[in-house]
């Protein structure tokens, strides 16, 4: 009785776990494409030589980590990350709540932020730069 009710639920735990690890894969899949997204735009933001396309691309790289639940979240800017996600900010809490990374990706959207309403190309680049940096390294854990 033992070896038949371990063999049919043997299989059953097997989907199981499948099914949570796909799960968790499809949203760490989603946020490694939104952080993919932001880099990009944070690149942008570091090669354009105006400030209204910086600042522009900015506002790409806080609503891809904020994700449009936010109060930060400038819907009038564009979402690149639409359709990827919930936001870098959210996938990380649903999968590891608040931790240093979460605290990591909200500096980095308030830095991003705090560059849009620099009046300053140089400033606003290396604030880019400094953000670009850093989804670069997170994208490698």
């Amino acid at each position: 009785m033992h070896k038949v009710l371990r063999w049919a639920l043997g299989p059953a735990v097997v989907v199981g776990l499948a099914l949570a690890i796909q799960g968790t894969s499809a949203q760490d899949m989603g946020m490694k494409i939104e952080i993919k997204t932001a880099i990009t735009h944070a690149g942008f933001a570091v090669k354009y030589d105006s400030l209204s396309e910086v600042t522009l691309h900015l506002h790409h790289v806080v609503n891809c980590i904020v994700g449009p639940d936010d109060k930060l979240f400038d819907k009038t800017a564009g979402n690149p990350c639409q359709g990827q996600g919930k936001g870098i900010m959210p996938e990380i809490k649903a999968s590891m709540g608040t931790d240093q990374e979460y605290y990591v990706a909200w500096w980095l959207a308030h830095l991003a932020d705090e560059a849009i309403s620099m009046k300053d190309l140089g400033q606003a680049k290396a604030a880019a730069h400094i953000i670009e940096l850093t989804l670069t390294s997170m994208s490698k854990m």
